[in-house]
């Protein structure tokens, strides 16, 4: 799935049945986590007027005004960066397994979330890493990135050495 996945941002106006949902918020609470702290905790929003909102308060993600369901992550500040990583992990686990349903999505936010925290009653305990917008895909995919070849990104055994 990883050679294939691609952020999407447009949407077929479908439902997401529930228990395709439920399946990649499940992911989402499989995913390990440092220490098995699981300091996570996920908001799933489908409701229109909702997803209308949510999508007003994400400065990057405006389309998630039209996606069939949104997932909002958020992680308890006191466990810092590691609650940021495991979110994190959360995430990526949550689009993949969404991606093999064959439902898209993308991350959206990272930062400037606060009203998103607020509005959908995250305590103030929490910080909300991101927004996740979810349907099938408006148009058919083609799973084709433009990544740099490895070994422009991969080393052995010291930063610089070809890695073959």
């Amino acid at each position: 799935m990883v050679r294939t996945v691609l952020a999407l941002r447009e949407y077929q106006d479908r439902e997401i049945p529930h228990e395709v949902l439920h399946r990649i918020l499940d992911a989402g609470r499989l995913t390990a986590s440092a220490g098995n702290g699981q300091p996570w905790h996920f908001v799933a929003v489908t409701g229109r007027e909702r997803l209308r909102k949510l999508g007003s308060l994400v400065r990057t993600g405006g389309y998630t005004a039209n996606a069939a369901a949104a997932v909002i992550v958020g992680y308890e500040k006191a466990t810092g960066q590691y609650g940021l990583s495991n979110a994190s992990r959360a995430i990526q686990t949550m689009l993949l397994t969404a991606w093999g349903e064959g439902v898209g999505s993308n991350w959206t936010g990272f930062s400037g979330l606060e009203a998103v925290r607020k509005e959908f009653g995250f305590p103030d305990t929490y910080d909300v890493v991101g927004v996740l917008p979810f349907g099938y895909p408006r148009r058919k995919v083609i799973g084709k990135k433009r990544r740099k070849p490895v070994e422009e990104v991969v080393s052995a055994e010291r930063f610089g050495q070809p890695f073959s």
